[in-house]
């Protein structure tokens, strides 16, 4: 169970990291959003971490 929930972590992270090179590609201004990305890929690894600390808690 664990392992699904690191996986969408990783699966969600890709698709941010995509969508963001994309608007790079498109548009070189896209540029100034780092910070954002950089929030949104935070919140994505909380909630593995959350579901690990999960997995450590009920084990």
């Amino acid at each position: 169970m664990l392992g699904i929930a690191f996986f969408g972590a990783a699966m969600g992270l890709g698709l941010v990291g995509q969508a963001y090179m994309k608007a790079l590609g498109r548009n070189p201004e896209a540029g100034k959003a780092a910070g954002q990305v950089v929030i949104i890929a935070a919140m994505i690894e909380v909630t593995a971490l959350l579901a690990f600390l999960g997995a450590i808690i009920v084990k």
